[in-house]
């Protein structure tokens, strides 16, 4: 079985997320910003896309489609067309996509720039949007939070695609639940309808900011899982696949941020946290992200229902 291989390209963002996913959250010149996507596309011609990342490749940033730069959009597009000539043609595997995420912060123009270009080369099938979503830490105002509903209403009405909405699962979104506040299908069929809600499990936080209600503890996650399993069965088997799947599925490559010509010679490994294994039970350190116990919250998915995993 191939993998997927993920590539930061920078840490410049359009926001200022409470628990943002950035170690390095410095600010890369227009200079960098060019070495860093010449650079990926030396580093596609060294990997073996056809059997050891079938899969495909994923994008993220800080913010990538935010960029209005001419130059640095121009450039992107060659990587793009490098993606579908090296990459999207050549693994066999019908799975294999473009991957990002972005937050959605932004005018779109540029988002559907690269999708128009894959879609008219390829099809809409390779490509995986996902928009990043949240309740409470993510947005500074009421009408940011609606931007991201408009952008990502307008996506799925312009390729009539199914976007990913990815929602951290934190304790506060439990707690509205439980205080009838807050209904997976209710937001999906009002808030935005015809894409996916997709939970995503606490991850550390390295902002310093100390968010009292992000992870939860373990009866509360049990009831909510169960909650899922009942009453949404498609986004309880997309957290499932999604959480066994962050630990191993996604290599790192090109970590480090040196200018220099030895630069892509660096090999794809698990990182940040993922290759750091709990003695107890051989997952991942990241799946101990319960407030109350250092039980494996992935160890409670397969006890909860191993039935569900293929």
């Amino acid at each position: 079985m191939g993998n997927c291989l993920q590539i930061g390209l920078w840490g410049d963002c359009c926001n200022n997320c409470k628990f943002c996913l950035r170690e390095d959250r410095s600010s890369y010149s227009k200079e960098k910003k060019l070495f860093m996507i010449k650079s990926i596309m030396e580093y596609i011609d060294t990997i073996d896309w056809e059997h050891d990342f079938d899969y495909g490749i994923s994008l993220l940033g800080g913010e990538i489609y935010y960029i209005t730069d001419k130059d640095i959009q121009d450039e992107y597009m060659k990587l793009v067309d490098k993606i579908i000539d090296k990459i999207l043609l050549v693994s066999k595997n019908p799975s294999c996509k473009y991957s990002t995420v972005t937050n959605g912060l932004y005018e779109p123009s540029f988002l559907y720039r690269v999708v128009d270009r894959i879609k008219e080369r390829v099809g809409i099938g390779y490509v995986d949007i996902n928009f990043s979503y949240d309740l409470k830490y993510r947005y500074e105002t009421e009408e940011r939070r609606l931007m991201v509903l408009k952008n990502i209403n307008d996506f799925h009405k312009r390729y009539d695609y199914a976007v990913g909405v990815q929602m951290i699962l934190t304790q506060y979104v439990i707690n509205l639940w439980k205080e009838g506040k807050f209904d997976v299908n209710k937001f999906e069929k009002e808030e935005i309808p015809g894409n996916m809600l997709n939970f995503l499990y606490p991850h550390p936080i390295h902002t310093g900011i100390k968010l009292d209600d992000f992870n939860f503890n373990r009866k509360d996650f049990l009831n909510f899982l169960s909650y899922l399993h009942d009453e949404c069965p498609r986004a309880y088997l997309a957290f499932l696949l999604s959480t066994k799947n962050s630990g191993t599925f996604k290599y790192t490559g090109l970590r480090d941020r040196k200018m220099d010509k030895n630069f892509t010679k660096q090999r794809p490994i698990l990182s940040d946290g993922k290759e750091i294994l709990n003695p107890k039970c051989g997952h991942s350190v990241l799946y101990q992200c319960y407030t109350d116990t250092d039980k494996c919250m992935l160890c409670d998915l397969y006890n909860f229902d191993r039935s569900s995993y293929v």
